[in-house]
């Protein structure tokens, strides 16, 4: 649903002058927020395995995990599954925040101690996240077995992503434009004026709004998936716009 936060300045004329709809000589300044938003279909798709590996210390134990971390990666290569890339442009929204993580994370130890008196030796374990990137659906189908014979866990959450988000977000600026001027026009409409002039665009928000925002985000991202997974990505942007009301 998309939601405005209107904020209206009127000179000389109060918010009950506006709730009557009375006409007014102008000029009048309305300020709006608004949320734009498209949906593309994904281009990519994240995975999120974890592997672990077994070694007589630790230094034994991470060999290991590098060996197979290495071995995966080789035999997914043939699948155009490939380790994922941290990216430098600042995200936008939540799936644009999980695209810019990538890699691996830093590998953790653990050791097993034997029961006392039992003959088995001390064992490190050795265990890391490793971020990929899949092309489509039918790769990451594809990726399962392939990493479930390398002893790996797939996560239940494949997210579907884009490449790249410019584009998209410009896209969907021009939608929350196109809302705000509408929003706009019937600011006029009751006032007896007409739409003017743009004096002012901001990407920034109010600081409440755009907590709300982005917990709606969170939110309609990590939810519990229905059986038919979505293969779309929701792309966001919010505007602050401000018009001059005239005759």
């Amino acid at each position: 649903m998309i939601k405005y936060a209107l904020a209206l300045t009127l000179l000389g004329t109060s918010s009950g002058a506006l709730a009557q709809a009375a006409p007014t000589t102008g000029p009048v300044s309305v300020e709006i927020l608004a949320a734009g938003q498209i949906r593309q279909p994904a281009n990519r798709y994240r995975l999120e395995v974890t592997l672990t590996a077994k070694g007589a210390d630790e230094a034994a134990a991470g060999a290991a995990l590098a060996a197979a971390r290495a071995k995966l990666l080789q035999q997914l290569a043939g699948l155009n599954v490939r380790e994922a890339l941290a990216e430098n442009a600042a995200p936008t929204s939540v799936a644009g925040l999980v695209a810019s993580f990538g890699g691996r994370t830093k590998t953790s130890f653990s050791t097993e101690i034997p029961d006392e008196g039992s003959d088995e030796t001390p064992q490190s374990t050795a265990s890391s996240k490793l971020m990929l990137d899949a092309p489509s659906r039918a790769a990451v189908d594809a990726a399962k077995p392939v990493i479930e014979a390398n002893d790996g866990t797939l996560s239940d959450d494949v997210l579907p992503l884009l490449i790249d988000y410019v584009v998209p977000t410009r896209q969907a600026k021009a939608d929350a434009l196109k809302k705000a001027q509408s929003e706009a026009d019937s600011y006029a409409a009751s006032l007896g004026l007409r739409r003017a002039t743009i004096t002012k665009i901001s990407e920034r928000q109010d600081l409440t709004a755009g907590a709300i925002n982005f917990v709606g985000q969170i939110v309609s991202t990590f939810a519990p998936k229905s059986e038919t997974q979505s293969d779309e990505v929701t792309v966001q942007a919010n505007l602050t716009v401000e018009f001059q009301l005239t005759r």
